[in-house]
């Protein structure tokens, strides 16, 4: 599907539609914290985004997060630049979402403007070699660690080379089974003290 672009993309425009038209609904009722999600460059001049921006809270833009695709955006840069001055004077921020290490350390991030960029972890990037690893270490300093997420991590090899590199964001299923772990101990853990507790008061 992907290969016939014109459909892909209208296709695509659609679902953004419709998640725009239930983000609108829900925003307001129970969604807190950042929210991100993926977006075409054309939505963000539509008559539904202006309706969904008419609707957010000035508060709240400053959490949500578009993601863009890079080949969304090179297929028309000049849409893309105007697109983002504009989301990003309401106050949204913008993601290059999609990134491998060979086509990051080859972009101008300083003329795409964007906030954050997902970097594609692959174990390839362990086997690229120390000039390529100079290259993202460079990449890193240059855009500033606090703006890459190192995504799409399975395994502790890409925390250990992640930070190797400067990189201190992740996101992915081994994140997210961390988490879990940590949730799970915290849980133990205050069951212990609730027992504990329990049992001195049934001493005294």
């Amino acid at each position: 599907m992907a290969a016939n672009r014109w459909l892909f993309q209208h296709l695509t425009e659609t679902l953004d539609r419709r998640m725009l038209a239930m983000l609108t609904k829900t925003d307001h009722l129970s969604i807190s914290g950042d929210i991100s999600f993926n977006i075409n460059v054309a939505t963000l001049l539509s008559p539904e985004f202006q309706n969904f921006d008419d609707n957010v809270a000035a508060a709240r833009k400053g959490s949500m997060i578009l993601e863009l695709q890079m080949a969304d955006i090179f297929a028309d840069l000049g849409g893309y630049l105007f697109a983002r001055e504009y989301v990003q004077e309401k106050g949204y921020r913008i993601c290059l979402d999609g990134m491998t290490h060979d086509g990051m350390v080859m972009i101008d991030q300083q003329r795409l403007g964007v906030d954050l960029i997902k970097l594609f972890w692959h174990s390839d990037m362990v086997d690229s070699g120390e000039e390529m690893h100079e290259k993202i270490r460079a990449m890193v300093r240059r855009a500033g660690a606090n703006r890459i997420v190192l995504c799409r991590v399975d395994n502790r090899e890409a925390i250990d080379f992640g930070q190797s590199v400067g990189l201190s964001t992740f996101q992915g299923r081994y994140i997210e089974s961390l988490i879990a772990e940590d949730n799970r101990r915290r849980d133990l853990l205050r069951l212990k003290m609730r027992i504990e507790r329990s049992d001195e008061f049934e001493g005294e």
